[in-house]
């Protein structure tokens, strides 16, 4: 088994979870939502766990929030800033507060 083969696709276990942790859903209508995602990105089964596990923590979450939770797909495409840009960003911040007093005599 390699890296790329954990953690392995377990739908149906994720939705006998669903089903057992919040009886007050549809699992047929969460499996659809579940089919949308995974139709619409390529999203790794560990960051769809993840995301139903918080919508079964939440008490007033339903399936279709999956679907409003997802963020842009260019979010995933940016690098995030690099711990310089904070430096150069609290200098220049720094620089702008900086006063000059001048007498007057």
């Amino acid at each position: 088994m390699t890296d790329t083969d954990v953690p392995r696709p377990a739908t149906g276990q994720l939705l006998a979870l669903a089903a057992a942790a919040r009886p007050d859903w549809s699992i047929d209508h969460l499996r659809d939502v579940l089919g949308q995602i995974r139709c619409r990105e390529d999203m790794p089964f560990g960051r769809l766990v993840v995301l139903v596990a918080q919508l079964i923590a939440d008490p007033d979450a339903e399936p279709p929030d999956l679907l409003a939770a997802q963020p842009e797909a260019w979010r995933h495409r940016r690098r995030p800033p690099g711990p310089e840009t904070a430096h150069r960003g609290a200098a220049a911040v720094r620089a702008a507060l900086k006063t000059t007093t001048h007498s007057t005599t």
